[in-house]
């Protein structure tokens, strides 16, 4: 029977699904195949799950009722982890559209150019990134390097949680767990080969060697291999070495004797993708220090040469992904990536898409905290303060300082643009932000000081991922995400992780050399080091280099 009025009805899929007794839309869409986001696992705490309802629409729980406000309860909204699944709804996902997320393929950079279309004599090889939060397929000729396409979308175990630690409780509290997450990630692996293949005008006989990169549990999980071990101390992978898997075993759509080789592991935290990374950045190459930092949903720091390699991971969580920010969003139509606040109050801002705003992206979160920064609304400590602005009514009135309740600043007010709810920047986002740089600040600083080094002994820094080349290097120095560094030498590198593994489809040699790379990397545990907690408070500071800007 496929009447809707006994069928949920999910509208921009156009599928019908009888629901189950008792099923959230959040458990519908997850056993549907419908991606829905939700950066804290469906918990209730983030409010990110956000549907539009009309038809049959619940009363709001206690939880919606927190996140959501009166006007958005009264209009259909609801969180999709909180409401019950009822005959005769008819839902609309407004966020985690898989096709308007902004996500960097990095082709196109170092040796790497497009070719339109792939020639039926061509040997081809796929390179698959294999992110927590994006996935993105590559196709190259192996014989020249040459990448001739490449395709992206979201990861659908954000469904399951933004960062590792959710995904690596999901296959422990699940008797399948790790099947699912398995398998969610494989079907959009191949849905993203097919799309690439089509692209290219090439056939999957083409296809004669396969390379997959991805954080240590990412790379667990695609080889159906548990990661409940990298969850707890002492936080060890079930294998450090590259792996090959038949691709048929793993239900790949490519030919049956094609095998897929996985980049090798430094330890738990720190997995293939950095080995690529360093792989294609050369930093172990040359003689000269380098910094190499990933900032993403994890995030990862590499200090060496031709000498050494340190690394740690930094666990600033995933609050540059939009995760844990009360109007934070992915990077995609309709978020909010630029922010300047001009002298005279005014405040111009750019969305991808150049749409109607929605929220606040990563690279929109450190510019609008470092023009508050700047014009004084934010003290270092991270408070919110009328100084730099009470006299600029354009901007103060957009600072709302209760003596009860959160203290806020309106990135948007009621009416602008548009919109019918105010955007908020509130006190906690910016102490999220606070925790997270602080995370990556001294991360860098305690890699030096192994080293025996200082920040005037490295000749570049390397930014790797999304962040890093849509980030104000500007901004992200001054809330020191990044040290007081020139800008000539931070260098971004677009998407190292899938780059490297393209790279290997061509030179086999360089898989001796990603070996080589994994036993020279030496890991750091930040907590374990004796000044960690010391350095980290001095971080939450907001400074650029080592000067704290004015305190208040």
């Amino acid at each position: 029977m496929h009447e809707r009025n006994v069928n949920v009805v999910f509208v921009q899929s156009k599928k019908e699904i009888k629901p189950y007794r008792n099923e959230t839309v959040k458990d519908i869409a997850l056993r549907s195949g419908i991606y829905i986001d939700q950066p804290c696992g469906g918990m209730g705490l983030c409010g990110k799950c956000r549907v539009k309802i009309d038809g049959v629409i619940n009363e709001p729980s206690y939880r919606e009722k927190e996140l959501l406000s009166p006007d958005e309860l009264l209009s259909g909204l609801r969180l999709a982890c909180q409401s019950k699944a009822m005959p005769g709804m008819q839902i609309t996902i407004l966020y985690g559209n898989d096709e308007s997320a902004q996500i960097l393929e990095g082709a196109g950079t170092k040796s790497f150019t497009h070719e339109p279309k792939a020639s039926v004599a061509i040997r081809l090889g796929i390179a698959i990134d294999i992110g927590t939060t994006t996935l993105v397929v590559y196709i190259t000729d192996i014989d020249t390097g040459i990448i001739i396409t490449a395709v992206s979308g979201i990861n659908p175990q954000t469904s399951f949680g933004a960062d590792v630690i959710s995904r690596i409780s999901y296959t422990e509290d699940h008797e399948d767990g790790l099947k699912v997450l398995q398998k969610c990630l494989i079907d959009k692996i191949n849905m993203l080969i097919t799309k690439a293949l089509d692209n290219a005008g090439a056939k999957n006989e083409q296809i004669l060697r396969v390379t997959a990169a991805g954080n240590t549990t990412m790379e667990h999980i695609f080889a159906g291999i548990s990661p409940a071990s990298i969850g707890k101390a002492p936080f060890e992978p079930q294998f450090y070495k590259s792996v090959e898997l038949q691709t048929s075993k793993l239900n790949m759509l490519i030919n049956d004797n094609v095998y897929v080789k996985l980049l090798p592991n430094v330890s738990g935290f720190v997995g293939g993708d950095i080995v690529s990374g360093i792989l294609y950045s050369g930093i172990s190459e040359h003689r000269e220090l380098s910094l190499f930092v990933d900032i993403g949903t994890n995030n990862e720091i590499v200090l060496g040469n031709s000498s050494f390699l340190y690394c740690c991971s930094a666990a600033a969580g995933p609050a540059f992904e939009g995760a844990k920010i009360s109007i934070g969003m992915r990077a995609a139509e309709g978020a909010i990536e630029k922010v300047y606040i001009k002298n005279s109050g005014e405040i111009e801002f750019k969305t991808i898409g150049n749409t109607k705003p929605k929220g606040l992206c990563g690279s929109g979160l450190v510019d609008l905290v470092a023009e508050l920064l700047r014009v004084g609304i934010i003290s270092s400590s991270g408070r919110f303060i009328l100084k730099g602005c009470e006299n600029i009514k354009k901007l103060a009135d957009r600072v709302r300082i209760p003596q009860k309740g959160p203290s806020s600043f309106a990135l948007l007010q009621r009416g602008e643009f548009g919109n019918t709810n105010e955007i908020l920047l509130l006190q906690k986002d910016v102490r999220e932000v606070q925790l997270a740089k602080s995370a990556i600040a001294t991360g860098i600083e305690l890699l030096l000081k192994v080293a025996g080094k200082e920040i005037g002994d490295v000749s570049r820094i390397y930014i790797a991922g999304a962040f890093g080349n849509y980030i104000n290097i500007e901004n992200a120095k001054r809330i020191s995400i990044l040290p007081n560094f020139p800008n000539e030498k931070i260098i971004p590198l677009g998407n190292s992780s899938g780059l490297g593994a393209c790279m290997l489809l061509k030179n086999n040699s360089l898989w001796e050399k990603a070996a080589e790379i994994q036993k020279k990397t030496r890991h750091i545990e930040l907590a374990s080091h004796k000044d960690f907690q010391d350095i980290f408070v001095k971080n939450l500071n907001f400074m650029v280099g080592d000067q704290y800007v004015q305190k208040q």
